[in-house]
């Protein structure tokens, strides 16, 4: 890795933090990017990446930065006493279980399709976020306070959306906190300000399941980068922890304090201005099968 790798790593590291804290995605949105063009650049990174493998490596690595970050900001929120992790349990649970198989698929799958479909997820999702994407009918208080009750619903929805936070966290290597939120605030009830506290709990459970698991489906590939551990890069991690821990706090801080309709336009302008991007580089090679 080369000095300026480990420069820009470093701040980079510090914008995850940040939106880690402040939006409650586990800043994966910001490392995964980075990551994908470090990893297909070895003529100045100075890291070289076997064919085929630099997107698993990206969402391998990502997951593992988003360890410490998650736990940073996870204690931000139960320190402002708006984390209920009892109610969380079966959504923490059933994401770890499903980031497992969902690693080794994705560290089987093709580089521009995980690219493709990482920058396809981050569009939708910031379409939905942002409101120009909505349901034709509008939620129901009643039936919405209902289903938050708690009972057999509240159960299922729990292990069948934490099941989709955990593979999304494995597949795609953001944490799963972009699954999180819709699932949270429309599946389960919770209040805008309970989702990022609650997304950040669920990732931190998720997230090591997926590196865990990348570290095994990677193992034995010849020509990995040193310091590898499977499909995690571990030096590339460790530059990018120091800031995102730092700033994760303060994203957390910031959560509280700034108007909702401001949480929502960040969160869908990052989507969107990353998701473009990615399907307009690597969707003609989805397509095209190569």
């Amino acid at each position: 890795m080369t000095p300026i790798v480990l420069g820009v790593a470093l701040v980079m590291g510090l914008l995850t933090g940040f939106f880690s804290g402040l939006l409650g995605i586990g800043g994966g949105i910001v490392m995964v990017p980075f990551l994908y063009l470090v990893l297909s650049s070895p003529e100045w990174s100075g890291i070289v990446a076997p064919a085929g493998s630099g997107a698993a490596m990206a969402h391998a690595t990502s997951l593992l930065v988003i360890v410490p970050t998650a736990l940073s900001g996870t204690l931000a929120y139960r320190r402002a006493g708006v984390l209920d992790v009892r109610g969380l349990l079966p959504l923490m649970v059933a994401a770890a279980l499903a980031a497992i198989p969902a690693a080794h698929l994705a560290g089987s799958l093709p580089d521009d399709l995980l690219r493709g479909v990482f920058g396809l997820f981050l569009l939708v999702t910031a379409l939905r976020m942002s409101g120009v994407w909505q349901s034709r009918n509008p939620p129901d208080p009643a039936r919405r306070s209902h289903r938050a009750s708690g009972g057999r619903n509240r159960r299922l929805g729990g292990l069948v959306g934490g099941s989709a936070i955990g593979f999304t966290s494995a597949v795609l290597g953001v944490g799963g906190g972009i699954v999180a939120i819709p699932v949270l605030a429309g599946w389960m009830g919770m209040a805008l300000r309970q989702v990022a506290a609650g997304s950040v709990a669920i990732i931190l459970c998720a997230a090591p399941a997926g590196v865990v698991s990348y570290m095994w489906a990677g193992r034995g590939l010849e020509g990995m980068p040193p310091g590898s551990v499977g499909f995690v890069s571990v030096p590339l991690a460790l530059a990018l922890v120091p800031g995102a821990v730092l700033m994760a706090p303060l994203g957390a801080r910031l959560n509280q304090r700034l108007p909702l309709s401001v949480l929502r336009a960040v969160f869908a302008l990052l989507l969107a201005g990353v998701g473009v991007r990615l399907l307009w580089l690597h969707l003609p090679g989805v397509v095209g099968g190569g």
